[in-house]
């Protein structure tokens, strides 16, 4: 399976969840054109000082930030995003110097280990996804940014990065619509007992 299919395949998947089951709001239409663009904009870079970057990362990462405007409390989310990146940033050198101790597929594991970080420091959804999508934007230009300190260049946004994010950010989806679930049946199950203590 080619790098970037995953990247595309989840990103339709988000925009049907979001075009056709979110509430009408221009919100919800942002959303919708922020993931085309980011499909559409995927196979293009941009030479910047050297350094090849993809367009997804501009844009993913103008988003991100508007996101995180969005939120309450913008300073203790980007502390919070700043802990995803050094991670992430750390889960890349280790992979780069010590390959053989990733027991998984990289995206795979990347994204677990940074999705359940992302589920223990916060607990909004939007919040949660800002921060997964700040975190681990970031962390790829800075580790591009010290390997091409060491004369090393690297893709800034390359497809399998995409890939790791996309698996992430589904990880993230599906714990919130479990929690989501866990909570309505919580509620229901409060009524039913309710209701059966009062006919009684």
């Amino acid at each position: 399976m080619g790098a970037g299919i995953f990247f595309y395949w989840f990103s339709w998947i988000f925009w049907i969840i979001i075009t056709f089951l979110m509430n009408k709001s221009k919100f919800r239409t942002v959303l919708a054109y922020w993931i085309l663009l980011s499909i559409i904009v995927s196979p293009f870079t941009l030479m910047i000082g050297g350094y090849s970057v993809a367009m997804t990362v501009f844009l993913l990462l103008f988003g991100t930030i508007l996101l995180l405007v969005r939120q309450q409390q913008i300073i203790f989310n980007l502390f919070k995003s700043f802990t995803i990146m050094v991670g992430y940033t750390s889960l890349l050198f280790w992979e780069k110097i010590s390959p053989i101790w990733i027991i998984a597929p990289r995206i795979i594991l990347f994204s677990i280990i940074i999705g359940s970080i992302v589920t223990l420091i916060s607990r909004d959804f939007y919040s949660r996804i800002g921060i997964c999508l700040l975190g681990m934007l970031v962390g790829e230009v800075i580790y591009s940014f010290i390997l091409a300190s060491y004369g090393l260049h690297e893709h800034i946004g390359e497809m399998i990065f995409l890939d790791t994010l996309s698996w992430a950010l589904l990880l993230l989806t599906i714990l919130d619509i479990l929690h989501k679930g866990k909570r309505k049946i919580s509620k229901y199950n409060t009524k039913l007992q309710t209701k059966l203590e009062v006919a009684k």
